[in-house]
């Protein structure tokens, strides 16, 4: 039996007409427009193409602290500076309480060490007593019955000691009375200075 093929209908060819160019158009676009670097958009195409700035990411962690550096090198000796001002003057000092003080120097004519001497006004021998004997003659005021003094050798000369006597013994009244001699050979001796203080 032999089967009789029918003749295409309009629709059927324009339908397939279409297909065609449309296979073909895809066909052409994809050989001869592909698109494979940037610089084959328009840059205000490319411009329009970019998206929104993205959101601030979040603070990484801290880093580790680093190790201690090296201790540096010691730096030179700074210049002297200027000298201060002068200070202030300080308070003056309280007084002395010694009433008099005397250095004699025992010499074959006694005398007084001036810088060291205060209120006292002359120093002598005794008449009849010229070896270790020494009357004293203070300031006015003074009166050698009323008040007590200390005598001191000095030792930077001839190593001896010295005492005194009461009042009017060997020395005139209103002198104190000095005696000193040698330690080694216990006799009176004149080389021995001698330091009185009245106090």
């Amino acid at each position: 039996m032999r089967t009789q093929l029918r003749k295409p209908s309009p629709a059927m060819i324009v339908a397939c007409l279409a297909l065609f160019v449309a296979s073909a158009g895809t066909s052409i676009a994809a050989s001869h427009y592909l698109i494979t670097s940037t610089k084959q958009i328009k840059p205000s195409v490319l411009t329009k193409l970019k998206g929104a700035k993205g959101p601030k990411g979040a603070t990484g962690a801290t880093g580790a602290v680093g190790g201690t550096g090296a201790t540096g090198a010691i730096g030179g000796t700074g210049a002297t500076g200027a000298t201060g001002a002068t200070g202030a003057q300080g308070v003056q000092g309280i007084a002395g309480t010694a009433r008099a003080y005397a250095y004699v120097n025992a010499t074959a004519t006694p005398t007084f060490a001036a810088a060291l001497t205060k209120n006292f006004t002359a120093v002598s021998r005794p008449t009849g007593f010229p070896t270790g004997f020494y009357c004293l003659t203070p300031a006015s005021g003074i009166d050698p019955s009323s008040v007590p003094f200390a005598v001191s050798t000095d030792w930077s000369g001839l190593a001896g000691t010295a005492y005194y006597e009461p009042p009017g013994h060997n020395c005139a009244s209103g002198q104190f009375e000095v005696i000193t001699a040698t330690i080694a050979a216990s006799a009176f001796e004149n080389g021995v200075n001698f330091t009185v203080i009245v106090p």
